[in-house]
């Protein structure tokens, strides 16, 4: 569920326009874009909790990991690492070593954007208009109809440089009412043409084939980089290789939950939703919340005995993350860049900005955001959400280049799949090929992929032409450093674009 958009009441299917497919997992994906714990239950003894008030719960043993440092966190998260760390040389040494020049930014749209409700072929109008019936947007600007209510304003704005074959849905581009923002994905993309000021490049058709419509499926595959089950993701892989050893803040999360992309073997790697220091509420011990981060210091050098790898583990756990709070709070006081918004997506992005302009070591983000899995009331949904992410978007450009960093950070928006190209009436199903954008003052600007055309569908879906793995590839080669093929199981898509992505 969107952070910002709540569906109206009632939303769903239309009866009167044609039943639309409801898939089985949709009900439970959210939670699906999200990590599982690395170990999956951690015994707490008695011991460990000496120095706690009096009172805890005989049950608050056996706690899952996730249930004592996510329940009710607002501060980090969660800390993972598969090796023990020594946190205060490590963070020594991190602030000693010269800082990371390029950075990377993953932004994942929850659910499955439609990609053609986004960026209109207005090339092929009459064939959209035909299979999208009351979803289609106008060619041209309409006036919002005289409620204003959601999804009345449903037109398009021509995109400079695709001569006149694509259009930005108009809640997309600054002046429509932004959240008070005069900011859209028409100012990052320019004249479309990868020069100055041309700072998005997207991908309009970009899957895997063949495709799986499964949230599931589809979410782990864009999130290991492999169409075939792994246990680590993409970018976790690629820390094991290139990245730090010791510095967990290397790779953040922003939620409550570290994203499969970040799952390494060995580099530790966090989840942070605020610079506010770790506070818990626990239920039959304190009815408020409790800035506990120094209380639960001492935790971390509780004598473990031999053998008591359940008590190693809680000491590792709150060393790593009273370290890793520490660091953070010291950032609340930080000097911004630019403004932004008034939204959820708005705060994680500027919350990035921070840790990425500190000397951190923060290489790699991850967000996870919104609910774009539109199978009814498709025009109340996914606008609202567009207009506050291409808002947000075009703030946190302008705040990183504030900070002085805006050319050492790229950012990619994407999808685990398309939409439909026919709407079920009030909606879409799930389908393939979706959209996928490239972000930042080095991304060559403009269309980096084919369009494929509405003409000469697979099995009514968009066919896919930039295989995403290599978009990961290109991003490891051109942008991270170091050898995709040793990330990114190699297959007939290749590793990379072939093409440079970066000016």
């Amino acid at each position: 569920m969107s952070d910002e958009i709540q569906p109206p009441e009632g939303a769903g299917p239309d009866p009167g326009m044609g039943e639309a497919v409801i898939c089985a997992d949709c009900a439970a994906s959210d939670s699906a874009a999200r990590d599982v714990d690395p170990v999956d239950r951690m015994p707490i003894p008695g011991e460990a909790l000496a120095g706690f008030p009096d009172g805890v719960p005989q049950g608050a043993r056996g706690w899952r990991r996730a249930e004592f440092l996510r329940n009710a966190a607002l501060g980090t998260a969660a800390v993972y690492a598969a090796t023990r760390i020594d946190w205060t040389r490590a963070f020594e040494a991190a602030a000693a070593e010269p800082q990371p020049e390029r950075k990377l930014v993953m932004i994942f749209l929850n659910g499955g954007n439609d990609g053609l409700n986004t960026i209109v072929p207005v090339g092929e109008y009459d064939a959209y208009k035909k299979a999208r019936e009351r979803l289609a947007r106008e060619r041209d600007p309409v006036a919002a109809a005289a409620d204003g209510g959601p999804g009345s304003n449903v037109g398009s704005i021509p995109m400079p440089g695709t001569n006149g074959g694509h259009a930005w849905a108009q809640v997309c581009v600054g002046g429509q009412s932004n959240n008070g923002f005069d900011r859209g994905f028409d100012t990052l993309w320019g004249d479309g043409g990868g020069g100055p000021g041309s700072d998005l490049a997207v991908f309009p058709a970009a899957d895997y084939t063949p495709p799986n419509r499964s949230h599931f499926d589809s979410r782990d595959y864009w999130f290991s980089g492999n169409t075939e089950k792994m246990d680590t993701g993409w970018l976790g892989r690629w820390l094991d290789l290139y990245g730090s050893k010791e510095n967990p803040l290397q790779a953040v999360s922003l939620d409550s939950n570290i994203s499969k992309q970040l799952r390494a073997a060995g580099a530790p790697v966090s989840a942070v939703t605020g610079l506010n220091g770790v506070q818990f509420r626990v239920k039959g011990v304190w009815d408020g919340l409790i800035d506990t981060t120094e209380q639960m210091a001492p935790l971390s050098a509780v004598p473990t005995g031999k053998g008591n790898e359940a008590l190693a583990l809680a000491r590792q756990v709150y060393g790593q993350t009273v370290q890793v709070s520490r660091s953070l709070r010291n950032l609340a006081g930080a000097p911004g860049g630019a403004g932004y918004p008034n939204s959820r997506i708005s705060q994680r992005l500027q919350l990035a900005a921070t840790l990425l302009a500190a000397d951190l070591g923060t290489r790699v983000v991850t967000i996870d955001w919104g609910s774009f899995d539109t199978h009814g009331n498709q025009l109340g949904s996914q606008d609202p959400q567009l207009r506050v992410l291409s808002a947000a978007l075009a703030a946190f450009r302008d705040d990183l280049s504030a900070r002085g960093i805006g050319d050492k950070v790229v950012t990619c928006v994407f999808s685990e799949f398309g939409r439909r190209v026919e709407s079920n009436g009030p909606g879409t199903d799930h389908g393939a090929g979706g959209l996928m954008m490239l972000m930042g003052p080095r991304v060559r600007g403009g269309f980096r992929g084919e369009f494929p055309g509405l003409t000469s569908l697979d099995r009514g879906d968009l066919r896919v032409t930039t295989d995403f793995r290599s978009v990961y590839g290109s991003l490891i080669a051109d942008w991270l450093g170091g050898d995709p093929g040793a990330v990114i199981p190699a297959g007939s898509f290749g590793t990379t674009l072939g093409t440079p992505i970066l000016k």
